[in-house]
Order: C-alpha cells, then structure tokens, then sequence
C-alpha cells in the first residue's frame, strides 16, 4: 500500500510539473532570469524577486461560485490591466482527502495562467471564514495543516512557484468578537503556516473582525511581525473596507496607521456596497446598504503606496459588487468603471512586477506611481481664550505624512476678516471677531511635485466688546474695582446675547416662508485634492432642539468642476447639484449630524469651495 502511495505521490509531482513547467515554453510565461529568493519585505515596502517594488492592482476571483469561469476571468482581468488576482477557493477541510484533491488540481491551472497573463496572484482559502463564531470552521491550526498536506506542497513546490504566488492566511478567517484572541495569537499561527509551506513564500494575513479590523488588532500585531526576525521579511497585511467604513476619513486614518509604522499593507476586499461572507448568518445581504466610498479607498491607497483588490469579478449575491454582468468582460458595471478607469483605478496606477520578461517595475513606472503624493492632515484644531477681546485659533500639521518618507514642507492660509499665512508646522493666529469663520487651508508638499491640501473651518462665540476703566476707577478701592468688573463683563456678556438674539431673529424671520420645521448648519469640507481631482463631502448638523426628517441641498461650482461619484446620498443634476436623504439617514437628531461625500474632477487650481443652500441650511 506505501509503494502504491509512492507510485501515486510521483506521478503527480509529474503532472504537476508538467502542467506548471509546460508554460515556461511559451513567451507569457518568461520570467526573468534573475530572480531570488521569493518576495520580501524591505523598509516598509513589499519587493519582487528582482529587488523591485511591488503594489497590488487588482482583483478578486471567488473561484468557489464558478470554478469553470476562473481561467478566463484571469486572462480577462490581465487584459483590462491589473497586474495582479486574489483567488479565493475551498480548502474543503471538512472532505476526506482523496489525492489530489479537485481544489488542489484547479490550482495548478490557476497558478500557470496567472504566471501567463503576468499576474501575481493571491492564493486564500474562502471556507475557513468566521473562525470563532461560526461552528464547524477551520481553526488556523487546521488551515496551517492544509497547506502542508502533500498533494498542496507538490503544487506549491513546482519551480518558479514563489516567484509570482502569494499565500493568504484565509478569507476573514477570524469572526467578530475575537480580537483579543487575535492579538494574543495571529502571529503564533502566522509562523505555523510559514513553517507549513515551502521555503520562500510570501505570506497575507487577514485582519481580525471578518477582516474588517475594526479595533486595529492587526495594527497592533502587525508592530509584532515587524520586530520578529523571521516573519518580518515575509508577512504583508490585508484588511477589507466595507460596512465598517462608511466615511473616506476614516479609511484614511487606517491606512495612513499603517504607512506610520513602516508595514506594508493591501485592501484585500472594497467596493460601493457592503460584502457579506456567506458564513456571516448574523447579518443579511442588504441590497439598499449605504454606498461606500470605494473611489476615496483608490485614492488613499495610491497616496500611501497600499495596495488593493476590487470584490469581486462577478457572480454575487449583490449585484452591485460585481466588477462585470455575467462574468463578460465587455460588460463592465459602474463599479468595474470605476476600478478600472479611475484616475486611481487600475489600469492608470497598475505597474507589472519586474519578474515577468525580464522588466524592472521602477523603470517601467510613471512619475505618479514613483511618488506617491503626501497626505495633509489639520490636527489638534483649537480656540485659545486669553483675555476679553484676545482669541488665538491654533492648529497643526505634524500628523500629515508621506508614503515615501520625503521630508514635507507647508503652507498655511487662514482667510477670514484678516487673513495669515505660515510656512510652518504649526500655525497660531488672532481671530479678534466671533461669530465670523475663520477658514483654515494647509497645502503640503513633498518637493517632487506631490501636493495634498487639506481645510478647516473655525470659530469662537466670544465676545469682544470688552470694558472700558473709567477715569474715577483708580479713586476706588480694589473691592469696588473688582465690583465694577463685574458687572461689565456682565453688561457685555448681555450685549453679545443680545446681538445674537437680533441675528437669531432675522435668520427666523428670513426663513419663515420655509416649509422645513427645523434647520441645521450646513458646510462643505475638501478632504483632499490632487492636480485634476478632489473628494469632499457636506455636511448637515442640526443645531436646533427639533428634529430634522428630510433633507436635500444643492450647490454649484463656478469653475468646472465636477461630480464624478457620490456616496450616503441620492445625486441629481450637472451643476447646479442636488443631493437628497437615504431612508437610513433622513433624520438628522438635534445635535447629530449628517454627512454625505463625493470625489470630483477639477482644473489644476485648487479646489473651490462653492455655497450650500436648501431649507434644510440656515
């Protein structure tokens, strides 16, 4: 029975050979004859073979809905311009093994077309999803034996396999609720399965919470791995941005997480709706779920050198994931529109790795790809009250940053009765009037043509009718002074209600013809803007004791812009613009607020900050 395994057990090493060598003889599949020993990581970054830099531009293929549509998705996505695939395919842990196994088999086709169409490819179990909270699913231990079962070592063992293939931990492998058991053992398992695959392979491993990392688990694991002399070099991480990350700020804020620690990291899941894994039973597939911010994930990947894959090429539950209609590649969605044709979209930022006909990524890459833009941040925003008729604004920029790691350089300008400018990291400026926006705006360079603007606005209701010393009040003793004091501050503190009593009752009266029972304050904020591009959102806050039920507002540009893509509203018009309410987020509570947000096109200026009008708007 052993000699008959063995005799089995060479014969696949045969045909796996056979099928992942017999491509070599073809042109597609020339690799460079330099390469090393595997991907590694160095100073941040992940590198090829050949020592090159190397950022994912892709796609993810859900092999388990449609195993006979893989290859040609594969040659597909390669034609419209990725450099890169996630394959997510059923390890079937739970099926007695028959060698091979059919998963094992169709990876083998799957890793030679990947090496044809010059794809670096992402090989992630799919069926290992929800460890923790789903009965019956592989725990990391069980995943890291699968990758050392024999028929999968063969496949893996092939040469020239660590040259273009990148394992994944496994799909959203850990549940939610199961951070701290990640914490305490992501990087124990992540050794587990390096030890279980063959010498120089490249690792991926999924953060925690369904791989949405909502409590950044994987950031504090991943500063772990970083001082780990043997993971170190050979693990990148993978978060997905779905539900969890409504708002472009707060994936940025994660990103850039990442980019401060040195970690290289990929959006191994986004797109404009929320991704449900069919493990995930808590939660429905919900077909009107708020739009995501999927353009604002390409831009803030690009900015930070991340890399990212857009779920998924076709075939799910939500049709509104689906990259292409009925897995044709001529029949692009508006989400594969946007993927692929974005100004941050694949196929104007995707660069080939240099392993494949002898290439070098650095040589091939465009001035945007080789510099990736720096990325401005206003922090520690604040009113300093020294005296009546004394206010300080105040504000920095120390927590901009730069993918690169170029040294950055600033320029402030504060627009508002009296304007300012600084050249300074941080900024400290009069604001003598209150009630009256101050409008702060920080344009961040990096010195090789990367600029990111970003922009706030302040303001302080204190007073500045100050008291003025009479001529006898040096005649009085320090208790009457002291009195008189007193009740001038009091006098001027009823002078400045009284002002804002007038100014309240001409904003009742100017709106008494509204029909809209309360209203709110309305902004328009640019989070970030680039030579041709901006995102922005609006924002709506109730500053009334009544609830808002409803709301719609409009604005115009003045100087060409335009709206490319909208999320967490309902869009109308070509300039002027309407947005209007969601069913989720038509009631505006008092003192809540509601934002929706948007990236445009613009001309090379910077980007204009138009007015916001509407019933709902004071």
């Amino acid at each position: 029975m052993k000699r008959l395994f063995s005799h089995r057990k060479l014969l696949l090493v045969k045909a796996i050979g056979a099928l992942v060598l017999g491509a070599s003889a073809t042109s597609a599949f020339a690799l460079s004859p330099v390469a090393l020993t595997g991907w590694t990581v160095q100073n941040g970054k992940l590198m090829d073979p050949n020592g090159n830099p190397f950022i994912f531009r892709g796609v993810t293929i859900d092999h388990g809905r449609a195993p006979d549509k893989t290859i040609q998705a594969l040659k597909d996505i390669a034609a419209l311009g990725a450099n890169s695939a996630q394959i997510e395919f059923p390890l079937n842990w739970t099926v007695p093994f028959t060698y091979p196994r059919t998963a094992v088999t169709e990876l083998i086709g799957i890793i030679k077309t990947c090496a044809e169409n010059k794809l670096v490819c992402v090989l992630e179990p799919n069926d290992v999803a929800g460890f923790g909270v789903v009965d019956g699913v592989a725990s990391p231990s069980n995943t890291a034996s699968l990758w050392d079962s024999s028929d999968m070592r063969m496949a893996l063992s092939a040469p020239g396999v660590t040259n273009h293939i990148i394992i994944g931990f496994g799909n959203q492998h850990f549940g939610h609720g199961t951070e701290q058991f990640y914490r305490d053992t992501a990087q124990s398992y992540t050794h587990g399965i390096l030890s279980s695959l063959p010498p120089n392979f490249m690792i991926m491993l999924d953060g925690s919470d369904w791989s949405q990392d909502t409590t950044k688990a994987m950031h504090y694991v991943a500063q772990g791995i970083s001082q780990d002399s043997t993971l170190k070099n050979r693990v990148i991480f993978s978060v997905d941005f779905f539900d969890d990350y409504q708002y472009p700020e707060k994936v940025r804020d994660y990103i850039a997480s990442f980019a401060e620690i040195g970690v290289p990291l990929v959006v191994g899941g986004f797109g404009p709706a929320p991704y449900y894994h069919p493990f995930n039973t808590t939660i429905p597939v919900q077909l009107n779920a708020p739009q995501l911010p999927a353009a604002s994930v390409m831009q803030y990947a690009q900015q930070y050198g991340a890399g990212y894959f857009g779920w998924s090429w076709s075939g799910n539950e939500n049709s509104a994931l689906d990259l292409v209609a009925n897995w044709n590649a001529n029949a692009l969605t508006n989400w594969g529109n946007l993927l692929f044709n974005d100004v941050n979209g694949i196929k104007a930022t995707a660069k080939p790795a240099s392993i494949f006909n002898g290439t070098t990524s650095s040589a091939s890459s465009s001035s945007v790809a080789s510099n990736n833009f720096p990325v401005a941040v206003i922090d520690n925003v604040a009113m300093e009250y020294v005296r009546c008729g004394v206010v300080y604004g105040k504000a920095s920029a120390l927590r901009s940053t730069d993918s690169d790691g170029d040294a950055l350089s600033y320029k402030w300008t504060v627009s508002g009765p009296e304007n300012y400018t600084s050249t300074n990291s941080e900024i400290r400026f009069s604001m003598f009037w209150p009630l009256v926006e101050y409008r702060v705006n920080l344009e961040v360079s990096d010195g090789k043509g990367g600029v990111s603007v970003a922009t706030t606005v302040m303001k302080h209701s204190y007073s500045n009718v100050c008291p003025q010393p009479s001529s006898s009040a040096s005649s009085h003793s320090k208790s009457t002074s002291n009195s008189s004091s007193s009740i001038r501050s009091s006098s001027s503190v009823q002078t400045s209600s009284s002002s804002l009593s007038s100014l309240n009752s001409s904003r009742s009266s100017s709106r008494s013809s509204s029909s809209t029972a309360a209203v709110g304050k309305c902004s328009y904020i640019i989070n970030s803007q680039w030579n041709n591009g901006f995102t922005a959102a609006i924002r709506i806050k109730n500053t009334t004791s009544t609830v808002i039920s409803g709301w719609n507002v409009n604005w115009q540009y003045a100087d060409g812009s335009k709206v490319t893509n909208l999320w967490n509203a309902t869009l109308s018009g070509a300039n002027p613009y309407n947005a209007k309410n969601l069913s989720w987020n038509s009631t505006i509570q008092p003192g809540q607020t509601v934002e929706f947000g948007f990236q445009g096109t613009k001309s090379a200026a910077a980007a204009s900050i138009p007015a916001i009008t509407g019933a709902v708007c004071e």
